[in-house]
């Protein structure tokens, strides 16, 4: 990993969640995630990436002000309230299921999903003490809000609402019932969740008193304190808008501010080798050619950047990576890179080239002729494919460099076994294309068989 972000799961597999553990973990910024307690520092919400500040409240008497009494008093006498241990019941799975099609355009969503289970019977198991708002109208479900209770705090989950009632703003008063709940139940903390760096739909929560907000250095300041010029996500993109501008003013190819949606995902699953993301959630990116890039990554903890080519190496021997602030560094190593990939490029283009032409010029026949890219292959990242019905050929090209010169690698896909084979090693062209020619004649049984097998 290169770019350092506060980022925590805790899983009730691993760790025993009681009240008092809910209370430390939400005190260090965690907020309920599904099953899991989780905590990030940046997420990617709205096409774009935003910067996440955990929020709480501290509870006490006197805290709501003269409007937000007057919310409570009036909803309290205008619908029937009712707050009890968590019971899902078929009226709430439907309001939950209406509701997230009416604002978040989601289908079939199910709330015990949104709890981590598949059966109310598993409700049961969580290691959560769930409470539940729920408001009436003539005996019918109009809105209901969710929170967990720990030792010394409550943390409020989610609420939702008929949208036919969507002007009595239900989800902000449910916040304000959880807070009075906390204050008769003598907590100190009331965590409703965070809101963003960025303007966002989260903002109602601001109008929440005696507001809070955790600045991921193990402190929590007054809102009308925080800088949000100082979250990690603004650092980050200014800091590479900056010498992304100063890079391109000498780099032959010119750059620009990146975001990496699957950033959270790879690092969830630390799978970014199998995702091929950039390891960070904003980068610069100065694209050396059809399938390749350089990226540069901010690390805002040391105020340095990593540069380095994403995916694909080579033996070229050009330095693998720098970690410098020096733009005209940094654009002297993208452009070493530039150049040594054109040489390569230009190179591979003239093998394809040279093969096609030998393919012409045979008895040899295919549907389809395709030049193929990856950006992941290097150095032969380019290749031909043969295609004549359901027979595939794939040949690649390896530079040999005693010899100064190209060979080919013929592959054919094996349906029956899903995968690539190579029937025979490194050739020329002349000897690639004969030992087709021949492996398809002597092979025709085998070939019936394969396309029997896939239609």
């Amino acid at each position: 990993m290169y770019y350092d972000i506060t980022f925590g799961i805790v899983s009730p597999n691993d760790d025993e969640l009681t009240p008092v553990e809910i209370d430390r973990l939400l005190a260090q910024g965690y907020f309920r995630h599904n099953l899991n307690m989780a905590s990030y520092e940046m997420m990617y919400f709205d096409d774009k990436m935003q910067g996440v500040l955990p929020l709480r409240c501290e509870v006490q008497s006197g805290m709501f002000s003269k409007s937000q009494r007057k919310k409570i008093n009036q909803s309290l006498r205008k619908f029937q309230v009712e707050i009890t241990p968590l019971n899902i019941t078929e009226e709430h799975e439907t309001l939950y299921s209406e509701y997230r099609k009416e604002r978040f355009d989601e289908e079939n969503k199910s709330l015990l999903q949104y709890f981590g289970v598949d059966d109310e019977e598993d409700l049961g198991l969580l290691p959560f003490e769930t409470m539940q708002i729920s408001f009436y109208q003539d005996n019918k479900l109009i809105a209901a809000s969710y929170f967990d209770v720990g030792e010394q705090s409550i943390a409020s989950l989610m609420a939702m609402y008929d949208h036919n009632f969507k002007q009595e703003g239900l989800g902000f008063i449910s916040m304000l019932l959880e807070m009075k709940w906390a204050l008769e139940n003598k907590k100190d903390w009331y965590y409703p969740g965070y809101t963003l760096d960025q303007p966002s739909c989260f903002d109602y929560k601001l109008r929440l008193p005696n507001v809070q907000a955790f600045n991921w250095k193990k402190e929590w300041e007054d809102w009308k304190n925080i800088d949000l010029k100082l979250t990690k996500r603004y650092k980050t993109l200014h800091a590479l808008e900056d010498i992304v501008e100063d890079i391109n003013k000498t780099c032959l190819v010119k750059g620009h501010v990146a975001e990496e949606q699957n950033f959270f995902t790879s690092m969830w699953h630390d799978m970014f080798d199998f995702t091929q993301a950039v390891e960070a959630p904003i980068y610069g990116s100065f694209p050396i050619g059809q399938y390749h890039q350089m990226v540069v990554i901010y690390d805002p903890v040391q105020d340095q950047f990593v540069v380095k080519p994403h995916i694909f190496k080579m033996e070229s021997g050009l330095t693998k990576e720098i970690t410098t602030k020096d733009p005209e560094e940094i654009s002297t190593l993208i452009n070493a890179y530039f150049t040594y990939l054109q040489i390569i490029d230009v190179r591979i283009t003239q093998a394809i080239d040279d093969f096609q032409e030998v393919l012409n010029n045979s008895n040899l026949e295919f549907d389809t002729v395709e030049v193929m890219g990856n950006a992941s292959r290097h150095p032969n990242y380019k290749w031909l494919s043969l295609k004549n019905g359901n027979i595939h050929w794939m040949i690649m090209t390896f530079w040999d460099n005693d010899r100064r010169q190209f060979f080919y690698h013929p592959l054919t896909f094996k349906y029956h076994q899903k995968r690539w084979v190579s029937p025979f090693g490194l050739c020329t062209a002349e000897v690639a294309l004969l030992k087709i020619s021949s492996y398809i004649e002597t092979k025709e049984e085998d070939w019936e068989d394969l396309l029997s097998e896939t239609e």
